[in-house]
This record gives C-alpha cells, structure tokens and sequence, in this order.
C-alpha cells in the first residue's frame, strides 16, 4: 500500500469501512456459489473494479493474476481428479476427467483468484491510517489489535519495493540473468534471506518506536485525523448488502 494516496479513483475516496462490507459481501456470495458462470461473472466484476475503481495498472493486474494463477492450476488439476462425476472425458488408469470434476474444479479456483483479487485491490486503495482511525472510532475495536493490522498492511508493498531493489542489484553484480534452475535456486533463496533479514530489522525499530513512546499504556487513545463516511459510503454499503441479500434468494 502506497505511504501518500493520490486519490483519483472511487474506490481510493471511499471510506475503509464501506469497502470492507463491501468486500465481505463479495466474499460471501462468492464461497456460497458453486458454479463456474457466476463466478467467472464475480472475477470480471473484480478485474474492472481494480482498473477503473482503484486505478491498479493493466501490467501490474496482469501480473498479480497471472501469480495468483500459478497457484490455481494445481489447484484446479487435483479438484477436478478428486471430485469426479458426471460424463467422462477421458481417463488414464484409475484417474478420469469429467464433465463435474472439470465445472467444480474451475469453480474452486475462480473463487480463489476472486478472493484474493478482491482482498489486493482493498488493500492497494486502502490508506492504513484511515483503515485504524475508522475501525476504532465506528467499531470501537482495540487499537493494540489495529495497529498490527495496520503494519501488516504497510509492511508488504514495503517488503515488495525492498525485494525488487534486492533483484535489481544483484542482477547487476552478476553480470547476467540468471541460468538454470541451480542459479534461479540460489538467486531466490538469497533473495528470500535478504528480504527477512530487512523485516526483521523493520520489526525491532518500530517494536523500539513503540516502547518510546509508550504505546498500549492507555486504555483508550486519541487521533488527530478523522475518516467520515460520505454518502457514496452509505450507498456502497447498502447496496453490497441488499445485491448479497437479493442473490443469495434467487
């Protein structure tokens, strides 16, 4: 999540407790659906949401869908093998492919690729500050609880910057790409202690920040910033509860 949101799109001015109900709701109609339709019909729903909505880049979409997709194609695979039923499109041995398997295979992974989508565009329009503010003055939450949410949030474009930085420099230090599975082993396994070794340095200084400063010393506290819910948030809300309400019915 960017430190300083431009706030050009919809989804960047709407409050964080209405994309949150929004978000529950999506999450919600999308495990309670068993076919593929409507899923695939949730997944460009999302897709346009995250152009148009929260101004992610077609490249960057792209290639979170394409990670994501990654660990969908397993997944589709071995749904499809274990849940078979219905007309058999072929078989090898003891495993066949059919009809059911495939349409209750492709269902489980688009409501991945949904969920995890959803919850990245959340958190890419999403300001952590704004997020703790609201949780705390609406719900009422513990602010110990938000505030690691809060890092956790912020935390991992951090970590993401920080890993390609890391790529970048030792791309340039090698000389070339790396070659063969041996070289790309390496590389990512060197990437992957560079990359925990700067969380954990972040960890102690703020874990030190917040000792500083006394934090959890108090019951309650107090915020200099205030988040309103406008009326576009009302308006999400209500409809993200009544379009669930209303297809859950059908």
């Amino acid at each position: 999540m960017q430190k300083s949101l431009e706030k050009r799109f919809p989804l960047q001015r709407l409050d964080p407790l209405s994309k949150l109900i929004a978000l529950f709701c999506l999450a919600i109609l999308t495990m309670s659906t068993e076919h593929p339709l409507p899923q695939a019909v949730m997944l460009l729903f999302v897709l346009a949401a995250a152009l148009g909505g929260a101004g992610m880049s077609a490249g960057r979409l792209g290639r979170r869908t394409l990670f994501i997709a990654g660990f969908g194609l397993p997944l589709l695979i071995l749904t499809s093998i274990s849940a078979a039923e219905g007309q058999a499109y072929f078989a090898v041995g003891p495993i066949s492919v059919t009809e059911g398997g495939l349409l209750y295979g492709a269902a489980v992974t688009l409501r991945m690729v949904v969920l995890f989508l959803s919850s990245l565009i959340y958190i890419e329009s999403t300001d952590p500050k704004d997020f703790i503010v609201i949780m705390a003055q609406r719900l009422k939450l513990p602010y110990r609880f938000l505030f690691g949410v809060s890092m956790a949030l912020t935390f991992l474009p951090l970590l993401e910057s920080e890993a390609k930085v890391s790529r970048a420099a030792r791309q340039i230090r090698g000389g070339r790409a790396p070659r063969g599975i041996k070289e790309r082993i390496t590389m990512w396994r060197s990437q992957l202690f560079a990359i925990f070794a700067g969380a954990i340095r972040r960890v102690q200084q703020t874990a030190g920040a917040m000792d500083a400063k006394g934090f959890g010393a108090y019951e309650n506290r107090t915020y200099l910033r205030e988040v309103r819910i406008r009326t576009s948030g009302y308006v999400v809300s209500v409809t993200s509860v009544s379009a669930l309400a209303i297809l859950l019915l059908l």
